[in-house]
């Protein structure tokens, strides 16, 4: 149909402009929805996506001011379906060329917009970013997570008197608060069921990777939208997450050389082809349609709705089927995305080496380096309305409070970096029942009740290696500030637990007598690293979140879960199995081959591979075409001249002659005879 003043059309949502007359309507719209009966007004060039484009302005009943005037819309003319024609006499029949790229104006915000030229050139580069690289990605992006910037419980009021809590005397009694009340030292445990003595790489997978969410919120969500009479299976989804999995073993092939038809080529497409296992327009209807959650979109603007339950989910799975050990770590973790547009709650970490996209605090094993639960960090586009309760004890000490409910009255310890250096929130943890620690940094400011540069001047006449601690007490909690003389600083860690007694191995210093550390400094330097090894087992050497190439952010969210969850099936099957840790891309491999292979697809069941085309004639007869008629691909038309002729397949000479079995294809008598032979012989 052909688009013209008075035409009724169908637009979606996510294409209409201005944004803001949209979001105030369908605070909570996502790219599949879509408007009807929108009256075409006129058309002419807006700016959309940065550059000048040929739009078409139109009006829709649900859209009025306060006087009841219709509010003017418009969307780039291509995204308009029409399903009225207007008058045949205002038909835009010829478009205008388009003209020169230009600025968007502010507040222009499409779903689709490419991202800022300088955050995808610093997504990209090798090794930390430069100062003025930092500087720039500062003036672009609202909130950045920045090494310096102190929590917000550790900023002094105006005017505020921070009390002395500390003891009058340096040292410790020897006595380790957790100690005191008798933990055992717990060891990482699997819940794998009864059935299951030695479980598969498969039976592990699902075990962390949520099994009826997916069974009762995401299949029945993508088979809601998605068209067709086969809907989709839970065995036909773990192969469809198996094919993403193998996928990601290689780089350089785009997504479509898998199913390429032409023969594999070791220089060229991908090395093996997926079509054994699904089709390439089955794989692409599933990735189309793929939801993850069965709920209407709340009434107030919530970019995140389609995503929370998911990820509270998967932390309610993770706590039903995995205890971790007695000690636990807690830091930050990295989804890359490099557009700030399509991104709820973007951030820029400049310390981490994937420093654009969504942060998420996380919390893993400290012997297993499992990690067991996540927590999006919303920032400023977490509604007002959803605020959580434990906030109320401050923002850092509600998200330690939050990411360790599973572990409450266990005893166990948690090592935190100076990121979440609390004082307050390591005594609420303790009140809970959970152990932690906690480095020492002056970030513009010392950590709320420390006082350290009187610390500093107490050890500066110490040499290296000297240890001692000083402790002090807040709310009817018992801690210490655990310190260590280094050659250039001193290091400290405030604690509800531990002692000054040296462990582990003995260490060196330069020109310093080798010494060992005490408990909670050993400690840290044990258990550290485990989310940040998760993380690097996670981004390489392939990313399976980069393989999964998206403009969906949905999808993104469920590709970091499933590249979480296979690192943790990794580190799993090495450590309750027994079996010695494969690098991560053989292990890939081996889970993509269990999904792919996995009981429960019926690879009996009809596919959407194209039927082959039937013979249309099994019989072979030499016919010569009628006078006045000529060839038009395989169809006969009426011709101007008596006998027209074309040149035979073989080359041989022009006829008029061929197979009724293949209609339009000219063959005289040499090429007719091979002909029969090729079919006789098939």
């Amino acid at each position: 149909m052909r688009i013209g003043s008075g035409a009724i059309c169908t637009v979606k949502l996510s294409r209409i402009h201005p944004s803001k007359h949209i979001r105030n309507k369908y605070p909570n719209h996502t790219r599949k929805d879509e408007i009807v009966g929108v009256r075409i007004l006129r058309q002419e060039e807006k700016i959309v996506h940065r550059k000048q484009q040929l739009s078409v302005v139109f009006v829709h009943d649900e859209f009025k001011d306060d006087g009841g005037q219709h509010i003017e819309l418009y969307c780039v003319k291509r995204w308009a379906h029409v399903t009225a024609e207007g008058d045949a006499n205002l038909f835009f029949d010829v478009p205008p060329p388009p003209p020169p790229p230009a600025i968007s104006p502010t507040g222009s915000e499409p779903d689709d917009i490419n991202p800022h030229p300088m955050i995808a050139r610093m997504a990209t580069t090798v090794g930390p970013l430069s100062e003025s690289d930092i500087a720039e990605a500062r003036t672009l992006v609202n909130d950045v997570d920045d090494d310096n910037r102190p929590a917000p419980e550790n900023i002094p009021a105006r005017n505020e008197s921070v009390p002395n809590i500390f003891n009058a005397a340096w040292g410790h009694s020897g006595s380790c608060n957790r100690k005191k009340t008798g933990p055992r030292d717990y060891k990482p445990r699997l819940e794998f069921g009864n059935n299951e003595s030695m479980p598969t790489v498969l039976k592990i997978f699902e075990s962390f990777f949520f099994q009826s969410f997916i069974k009762n919120v995401i299949i029945p969500a993508t088979n809601q939208t998605m068209p067709g009479n086969r809907p989709l299976t839970y065995g036909e989804f773990l192969v469809f997450i198996g094919l993403w999995l193998l996928m990601a073993t290689i780089v350089g092939p785009e997504r479509r050389d898998y199913w390429s038809t032409k023969p594999i080529d070791m220089f060229e497409g991908a090395p093996f082809r997926l079509s054994h296992y699904m089709s390439r327009a089955r794989f692409e209807l599933i990735l189309r349609h793929l939801s993850f959650t069965d709920k209407q979109a709340p009434p107030l603007l919530d970019r995140f709705w389609q995503v929370r339950p998911m990820i509270s989910a998967w932390n309610d799975n993770m706590s039903r089927v995995f205890s971790p050990g007695w000690i636990c770590c807690l830091d930050e973790s990295m989804s890359t995305w490099i557009n700030q547009y399509t991104c709820p709650g973007f951030m820029f970490v400049p310390r981490k080496p994937w420093p654009f996209g969504n942060e998420y605090h996380t919390i893993c094993c400290g012997i297993s380096g499992i990690l067991f639960a996540m927590e999006l960090v919303e920032g400023k586009d977490q509604p007002r309305q959803l605020r959580n309760e434990e906030d109320n004890f401050g923002k850092t000490v509600g998200l330690l409070l939050r990411l360790t409910r599973s572990l409450w009255g266990s005893a166990r310890v948690l090592v935190l970096d100076s990121g979440f250096c609390v004082l307050k929130g390591l005594i609420e943890l303790a009140k809970k029942g959970v152990y932690g620690s906690a480095l020492i940094k002056k970030r513009k400011y010392w950590p709320k009740y420390i006082r350290g540069d009187e610390i500093k001047d107490h050890f500066k006449d110490m040499p290296v290696g000297s240890v001692d601690s000083i402790g002090g007490n807040l709310d009817g909690i018992d801690f210490d500030v655990f310190c260590m003389k280094e050659p250039d600083y001193v290091m400290m860690l405030m604690s509800t637990y531990g002692t000054n007694i040296r462990m582990g191995e003995h260490k060196n210093r330069d020109g310093v007598e080798a010494f060992q550390y005490p408990e909670v400094v050993h400690n840290h330097y044990q258990y550290r690293h485990q989310i940040d090894d998760h993380n690097n087992k996670r981004h390489q050497p392939i990313s399976l979140e980069v393989t999964w190439a998206t403009k969906t952010w949905e999808n993104r969210v469920f590709a970091y879960l499933l590249a979480t969850t296979e690192v943790n099936c990794n580190l799993a099957s090495s450590f309750f199995i027994g079996e010695p840790p494969l690098p991560s891309l053989s292990f890939r491999k081996e889970l993509a081959r269990e999904l792919l292979l996995n009981p429960y697809f019926n690879r009996n069941v009809a596919t959407d591979e194209r039927p082959k085309r039937k013979r249309t004639c099994c019989e072979h007869t030499f016919t010569t075409l009628r006078a006045y008629t000529k060839w038009q691909g395989s169809d006969i038309i009426p011709s101007s001249s008596i006998y027209p002729q074309r040149m035979c397949k073989g080359k041989h000479r022009k006829v008029r002659t061929y197979c009724s079995c293949s209609p339009g294809v000219v063959m005289c008598e040499e090429c007719y005879a091979q002909h029969k032979l090729e079919i006789d012989g098939q």
